[in-house]
């Protein structure tokens, strides 16, 4: 019987460290698992606002865009737009004068959603094209003319050449 008791406390003793061997593996699992959760709906949350952003800087750029291009003034003008994080617009390119540069950059800034614009146009100097005039080429002919008089009553000589 004492055998028996010795044998029964012995199993219970490792019954016990069993289960408290696989309470721990379970709570690590778990505590694993959780995390690797959290960190899945992080990135989740993260790449929605992401999409979110670019969506919103896609459209305040093509309010800008649209503006920009049926403005007359600047049809002449050659700009791009860059948009950066916080809705800021930054112009680059070139205007025909320091007037159509203050326009872009005011129609810009008052477009919907735009926060800050950084601009960085370029003012095209005039420039005047000289044309150049051919100069006038003399082609002399080695070969004698031929004179030909029609009839008297013309009054008018012809002369052809080979």
């Amino acid at each position: 019987m004492e055998r028996f008791f010795a044998l029964s406390v012995v199993t219970l003793a490792l019954t016990a460290s069993s289960a408290a061997a696989q309470e721990g593996v379970l709570s690590r699992t778990g505590r694993a698992l959780d995390n690797a959760g959290r960190g899945i709906r992080n990135a989740v949350d993260t790449g929605i606002a992401q999409g979110q952003m670019d969506a919103e800087e896609r459209e305040v750029l093509n309010r800008v865009m649209r503006r920009i291009e049926w403005d007359k003034y600047l049809a002449s003008s050659l700009i791009q737009f860059e948009v950066r994080p916080g809705r800021t617009i930054v112009l680059r390119g070139s205007v025909a004068s320091s007037i159509h540069k203050k326009r872009a950059s005011e129609l810009v800034s008052s477009t919907v959603g735009v926060s800050t614009v950084i601009d960085e146009l370029a003012v095209i100097k005039e420039v005047k094209v000289i044309e150049a005039k051919p100069a006038t080429r003399i082609v002399e002919t080695t070969a004698p003319a031929v004179v030909v008089t029609p009839p008297a009553a013309t009054g008018t000589a012809v002369i052809v050449r080979p």
